[in-house]
C-alpha cells in the first residue's frame, strides 16, 4: 500500500475510534516531505464537554495550531545552547552560582541544590521533582510564580538518577532570563525560532481560531482551553515557559527534526549541536546510568529522548524526539535518513482515558518500514 494512504487510513481509524478528535501527520523520507496529512476535528466539543452541533464543529487541517505540550523542551534546550554558544551560559557551572533563588531554602537544608548544574536541568538528572505545584496558589504575577518554582527542593541527590522534571526545565528558563535580562519567549524567538526560519509555524502566541482545542474544564478553572497552553505550570508561568507552551504546525515542527538532523550548523558549531543527539546519562550518572537507562527504556541527551522505542516504533533505536502529554510528538533519525510528526489533541475534551502511543507507534512503523 502507498505510504500516504496507510498513513491516512491511520489518523482516519484513530479518529473513527475516538482515541483522539483530530490528528495531523507529517513526515520526511531521504530529506523529501509527503503531503502533510489530517483528519478529524480540531473542535469538537464546547466548553461544558458537550459535542458541538456539526455547524459549529472546525475541522482539523494541515495549517491547524497544535498545544506541542512538552514538545516545547527541545526547542528550550537548543535556546540554552545558544546562549552557551555565546558564552552567557556554561552547562556545568552549578545553576546557583549565577541564580540565588534556586539555592533558597526550603523545607530544610537545600545544600544538594548547590551542586545542581544547567546540564543536570537539561537532560532530567537534576533530582528535582516532576511537577511544580505552585500554581495551584494564589500568584499575584510571574515573579512571584517563578520564586516559588525555584523555591522547589530536591526528592534525590544530583546525578543519582533520572527522573523527567518540568521544574528542571522552568529553572533553567529563570536562568536563561536572569543572565540575559530577556523574556523567555523573546530568547526563543530571537535564538531558534528566527535562525531557523520556523517563526511563521511555530509560535508562543497561535491565533486561537486557527488552534485544536484541549480540555474543557481544566483543573486550574478554565473552561475552554484553545490557543493558550494547557499546562497548568507553564500557564501559571505566563504561558511561555522552557517546560511548555509552543504551538506548532505539523510542517514547522517536521522543518524543525530536519533541521536537528542536518546538525543546524548554521545554529550551533559541532560539539554544542552533537549534544542534542550524545546520551549524557553515563557522564553526569556514572554507575547509575545503566539501571537508570534500563528502567526507563532509553538514554537522554541534552534536550531529546534517544530510542524510547514505546512510541518510537521497533526500528527505532537510534532516533531522536520528543512527545507531548496534548497528543503530540516528532522523531528524527540519521541513519534512516527520516522524520516522523504526530499533533493530536487527544485531550479534548478531557485528559482522562485517551492514549495515543499505539498511534504514534503505529505512523512511525509505517514510515521506517517505508
Amino acid at each position: 500500500m502507498d505510504l500516504t494512504r496507510q498513513l491516512q487510513d491511520l489518523l482516519d481509524d484513530a479518529v473513527g475510534q475516538g482515541m483522539t478528535p483530530s490528528a495531523v501527520c507529517a513526515a520526511s523520507l531521504d530529506g523529501e516531505a509527503l503531503p502533510v496529512l489530517s483528519a478529524g476535528l480540531a473542535l469538537r466539543f464546547g466548553a461544558d464537554g458537550v459535542p458541538l452541533p456539526a455547524e459549529e464543529r472546525v475541522p482539523a487541517d494541515p495549517q491547524t495550531w497544535y498545544d506541542l505540550a512538552s514538545v516545547t523542551k527541545p526547542f528550550s534546550a537548543l535556546a540554552v545552547l545558544a546562549l552557551a554558544r555565546d558564552g552567557l551560559l556554561d552547562l556545568d557551572e552549578p545553576v546557583a552560582a549565577r541564580l540565588s533563588a534556586f539555592a533558597a531554602p526550603y523545607r530544610g537544608s537545600e545544600a544538594g541544590k548547590q551542586r545542581v548544574t544547567l546540564r543536570h536541568l537539561l537532560t532530567h538528572t537534576s533530582g528535582l521533582p516532576g511537577t511544580w505545584d505552585g500554581w495551584r496558589e494564589p500568584l499575584p504575577d510571574r515573579q512571584t510564580a517563578l520564586a516559588s518554582l525555584l523555591s522547589v527542593p530536591l526528592v534525590a541527590e544530583p546525578g543519582t538518577g533520572f527522573s523527567y522534571s518540568c521544574v528542571g526545565y522552568n529553572s533553567a528558563m529563570a536562568l536563561a532570563e536572569s543572565v540575559t535580562g530577556m523574556a523567555w519567549r523573546t530568547l526563543v524567538e530571537l535564538l531558534v525560532l528566527d535562525p531557523l526560519a520556523l517563526g511563521g509555524d511555530i509560535t508562543f502566541q497561535p491565533d486561537p481560531g486557527h488552534c485544536a482545542a484541549t480540555e474543557c474544564g481544566s483543573p486550574d478553572g478554565r473552561a475552554l482551553v484553545r490557543g493558550e497552553v494547557h499546562d497548568e505550570s507553564a500557564y501559571a508561568l505566563g504561558g511561555a515557559a522552557a517546560n511548555a507552551g509552543l504551538f506548532g504546525t505539523a510542517s514547522g515542527v517536521l522543518r524543525f527534526a530536519e533541521a536537528l538532523r542536518g546538525g543546524i550548523p548554521a545554529l550551533l558549531p559541532g560539539p554544542l549541536a552533537e549534544l542534542l543527539w550524545e546520551d549524557q546519562l553515563d557522564g553526569l550518572m556514572g554507575s547509575a546510568a545503566g539501571a537508570a537507562r534500563t528502567g526507563v527504556g532509553y538514554g537522554q541527551s541534552v534536550g531529546l529522548r534517544i530510542g524510547q522505542l514505546g512510541w518510537m516504533g521497533g526500528e527505532a533505536a537510534d532516533a531522536r524526539g520528543h512527545n507531548g502529554f496534548t497528543g503530540t510528538s516528532f522523531l528524527t533519525d540519521r541513519g534512516r535518513r527520516l522524520s516522523v510528526v504526530l499533533l493530536t489533541n487527544r485531550v479534548h475534551p478531557t485528559r482522562d482515558g485517551t492514549d495515543v502511543t499505539p498511534l504514534r507507534k503505529a505512523v512511525n512503523e509505517a514510515v521506517y518500514t517505508a
